[in-house]
C-alpha cells in the first residue's frame, strides 16, 4: 500500500495527533500519581488504534512505537506500577510518534524505542498503581468517576446556553432558600393546609429546575454527529479506488447531537464497518451489473434518535453475508451454531470467511472491535444481511455517558437494572409463546425460538423464581429471554463503571446511586446472553462470605459482586451484627471495610480472632493511613486490599486463594 497517499495520510495524521495528545498527558497523570481507572482504558484503546491505522499505512515504526505503549498501559491496566522514569519515556515516545514524519524521524522513533526496553519494564511483584481519591458518590472507591476522563478534553460551549445554565442555578438557589424558610414556619398559629400546599408547591418547582438544569448541563458536553464522520467520505473514496470499486458515499443524520465521549467512542468501530462494507459488501461494476445493480455500490451511514437512544446503521447493497460460508468456517474451527442464528460467529475475534486476507480485511477484527465499543457504553449491535441484497450492522447506544435509561427489575427482594439500550421488548410470561426442548425452554420471538433463563439463576441466587415477565435483550451471543419477577420501572441514572478490585464477575457491569444509600446494580446483557446460550451449571454448595460494612450502598454492591462470582453472601452493617451472625452460622470467609462507626474493622477482627473465629479475613479500605494498615495486620486479617487497587478482581481472587478453591468450583 502507498503510505503517501494525500487523503488516507491527511486523515491518519489527524487521528495520530489527537490519540498522541492523549497518551501523552495520560502518561504526565501517571508520573505525577493522578490517575484513574477509566483513564487507562482509553489509553490503550488510543495506543491500539494507533497500532492498527499506521500498520495499515505500512508505517512500520509507528506501528512498533504504538505497540509498545500498547503493551505498557495493558500493564499499568493490570495493577503493575511503572518506575517514574518509565513513565516519563512513555510520555516522550508518545510525543516522538506524532512528531515521526520523515525516514530520519522513524530512526530516532527507533532509537528512542531501544533505549526504552533496555531501560526496563512493569514488574509483577512491584507495589500498585495508585489511583487519586475517589469523586463524591463513588462508595469510597468501589465505583469509577463518570466525569473524569481523558476522553473529555475540550469541548466548545455556546455562551447563551452557558450564561442560561447559570440562571437557572441561581434560580434553584433561590427556590431552595424558600424552602428552607418555609421549614422555619411555626405551625402554631399557622394554617397547616396552606404551609403543606406551598411545601408542595415549592417542591416541585425544585424538582423541574433540578431536572432543567440537568438537561442543559449535559448538553453542554454534546456534539454533532457530523464530528464522528467528517473524514469518512474521503476514507470511503480511498477504499473504492483501493478496491476498484464504484462507490457512493452517503450519511443521514449528521446534525444529531450526541455526548463528545460517544462520538469518539465510535468513530473507529465506524471507519471497521466502512472497510467490511466496501471491501466484503460492495461488488465490482461488472458483477453488479450482471446482476441487475446499478454498476455504483453506495454505503451509507444513518444516525437517528430513537426513545432517548441512538441507532447507528452503516448499510450497504452489496452481495450480503455468506451464511453458508459463515457456517463451513463455523464448523472449521469448531464453533457451536444454535439454530439458524449465525450471527454472532461474526462477532468472534479473528473470525472472517475470506481465504486469503486482503490489505484491508480478512483479520477477523472489524465486528469484535465495534462490539467491544458498545459493550463498553452498555449498548447492543445487530445485523441484517439478506443475499444479494446488502448488509446493515446497527449499533444503539445511550445519548450520553452521564446519563443513561436502565429498566429496573425486581427478583424477589433484589433489584437490578439492564441497560434499556439492549431491550428489544417485553411482554407478560402468560402471553408469551413458550416451548421446551432437550436444552431447556425457548420462547418464540419474530419467528424464532430463543433461549429463556430466569434471572435469579442468572445472576447466582441459587434458587431458580418462575417470574412474571420476560425480556428480551439483544446480546454479543445473540437475543436471549430473561424471566423476573417484575418490570418496576424505567429510570434516567448516572450509571458508574465499578472500580478494577470488583471488576471481573462477568454479571455485573456498573451501577447507579438512587439516592438516601441505595444502589441499583447494572446487568451486563452480553453475560446474560451467554448464560442463556450456554446454560451452566450451578453449583449448589457455595463458600458462605460474611460482608461487613456500614454504607449500605457498598452491602448492596458487594453483595451482587460477591453472588455474581459465585459466592453465597450474609451482609451485616456493623460489628455487633456480625458477631450475631457469626455466633449463628458457619462462613467460609469475611470481608470487612476499616472505616466503621462506634468499632472500626480493626476492632471487629481483634475480636473475631479473641473468639477463636480462624476463617480468612479480607480488609478493605481506601482512607487507612499506613499505621492503620500495618494494625490491620497485627491484629491478624489474611488480606489487606485497598479500594483504588487497579488490579482487576483482585477481590474474588483474593477469596478464592485463601478459601482454596479455583475458578471452576464456583462456576
Amino acid at each position: 500500500m502507498d503510505p503517501n497517499t494525500p487523503e488516507l495520510t491527511r486523515i491518519f495524521r489527524e487521528e495520530l495527533d489527537e490519540r498522541t495528545r492523549r497518551l501523552v498527558d495520560g502518561a504526565r497523570a501517571l508520573a505525577a500519581g493522578n490517575l484513574s481507572a477509566e483513564d487507562v482504558s482509553d489509553l490503550v484503546r488510543d495506543a491500539h488504534t494507533i497500532k492498527g491505522s499506521a500498520g495499515m499505512l505500512g508505517r512500520e515504526a509507528i506501528r512498533d512505537g504504538a505497540t509498545r505503549l500498547e503493551e505498557l498501559w495493558r500493564a499499568v491496566g493490570e495493577g503493575q506500577e511503572a518506575d517514574p522514569d518509565l513513565a516519563v519515556s512513555m510520555e516522550a515516545l508518545a510525543g516522538r510518534l506524532a512528531s515521526t514524519e520523515t525516514p530520519s524521524d522513524e530512526a530516532e522513533l527507533r532509537a528512542m524505542l531501544s533505549k526504552l526496553e533496555a531501560n526496563g519494564d512493569t514488574s509483577e511483584s512491584a507495589e500498585v498503581v495508585s489511583l487519586k481519591p475517589p469523586e463524591t458518590g463513588s462508595l469510597g472507591g468501589l465505583l469509577t468517576s463518570v466525569s473524569d476522563t481523558l476522553l473529555g478534553g475540550a469541548t466548545r460551549v455556546d455562551t447563551a446556553d452557558l450564561y442560561r445554565l447559570i440562571n437557572r442555578i441561581v434560580e434553584v438557589s433561590l427556590d431552595a432558600e424558600a424552602i428552607s424558610d418555609l421549614s422555619l414556619v411555626a405551625i402554631e398559629g399557622a394554617d397547616p393546609d396552606l404551609v403543606r400546599h406551598t411545601w408542595r408547591s415549592q417542591l416541585e418547582r425544585l424538582s423541574v429546575a433540578i431536572s432543567d438544569i440537568q438537561a442543559q448541563a449535559v448538553s453542554l458536553a454534546n456534539v454533532s454527529f457530523f464530528d464522528a464522520v467528517s473524514t469518512f467520505p474521503q476514507f470511503v473514496r480511498y477504499l473504492g479506488r483501493r478496491a476498484n470499486k464504484d462507490v457512493r458515499f452517503e450519511v443521514v443524520g449528521h446534525d444529531i447531537q450526541l455526548d463528545r465521549q460517544i462520538v469518539d467512542l465510535v468513530r473507529e468501530p465506524l471507519r471497521h464497518l466502512l472497510v467490511n462494507a466496501v471491501d466484503h459488501g460492495i461488488e465490482s461494476s461488472e458483477d453488479r451489473l450482471a446482476a441487475g445493480k446499478p454498476a455504483t455500490g453506495v454505503v451509507r451511514v444513518v444516525a437517528r434518535v430513537v426513545d432517548e437512544r441512538v441507532e447507528i446503521e452503516v448499510a450497504d447493497d452489496g452481495s450480503g453475508v455468506d451464511w453458508e460460508r459463515v457456517a463451513e468456517v463455523a464448523e472449521e474451527r469448531g464453533l457451536t451454531v444454535r439454530g439458524t442464528e449465525m450471527s454472532p460467529l461474526l462477532f468472534q475475534p479473528g473470525f472472517s470467511t475470506l481465504e486469503t486476507p486482503t490489505e484491508f480485511s480478512g483479520a477477523g477484527d472489524g465486528l469484535p472491535a465495534a462490539a467491544e465499543s458498545v459493550r463498553q457504553v452498555h449498548g447492543a449491535v445487530n445485523i441484517d444481511s439478506r443475499e444479494g441484497e446488502g448488509t446493515s450492522v446497527v449499533l444503539t447506544l445511550p445519548l450520553s455517558m452521564v446519563l443513561q435509561n436502565v429498566i429496573v427489575v425486581a427478583d424477589g427482594d433484589k433489584f437490578w437494572g439492564i441497560p434499556e439500550a439492549s431491550v428489544e421488548a417485553s411482554m407478560p410470561i402468560a402471553s408469551a409463546e413458550i416451548s421446551s426442548s432437550s436444552v431447556g425452554r425457548e420462547v418464540s420471538f419474530e419467528s424464532k425460538g430463543i433461549p429463556i433463563v430466569p434471572l435469579s439463576s442468572a445472576v447466582g441466587e441459587g434458587t431458580e423464581t418462575e417470574g412474571t415477565e420476560l425480556l428480551v435483550i439483544s446480546t454479543r451471543s445473540g437475543l436471549v429471554a430473561v424471566t423476573v419477577g417484575e418490570i418496576v420501572d424505567r429510570r434516567r441514572v448516572a450509571v458508574k463503571n465499578l472500580s478494577p478490585i470488583l471488576e471481573g464477575n462477568g454479571a455485573i457491569t456498573g451501577a447507579a446511586l438512587l439516592g438516601g444509600g441505595q444502589v441499583l446494580v447494572v446487568l451486563d446483557p452480553d453475560f446474560l446472553g451467554v448464560v442463556g446460550i450456554h446454560r451452566p451449571h450451578l453449583v449448589s454448595d457455595k463458600p458462605r462470605v460474611l460482608v461487613v460494612d456500614d454504607s449500605a450502598g457498598v452491602r448492596q454492591l458487594l453483595s451482587a459482586t460477591l453472588t455474581g462470582a459465585g459466592f453465597e453472601v450474609e451482609l451485616a452493617s456493623g460489628a455487633r451484627e456480625a458477631m450475631t451472625a457469626m455466633a449463628r452460622d458457619n462462613f467460609s470467609a469475611m470481608v470487612v471495610d476499616y472505616s466503621m462507626p462506634r468499632s472500626n474493622g480493626v476492632e471487629l477482627v481483634r475480636a473475631m480472632r479473641g473468639a477463636d473465629v480462624r476463617i480468612p479475613i479480607v480488609m478493605v479500605s481506601g482512607v487507612a493511613t499506613q499505621e492503620e494498615k500495618d494494625a490491620a495486620w497485627r491484629v491478624g486479617v489474611d488480606a489487606y486490599l485497598d479500594k483504588f487497587d487497579l488490579r482487576q478482581g483482585v477481590l474474588t481472587k483474593t477469596l478464592r486463594n485463601l478459601i482454596g478453591i479455583d475458578d471452576a468450583d464456583s462456576a
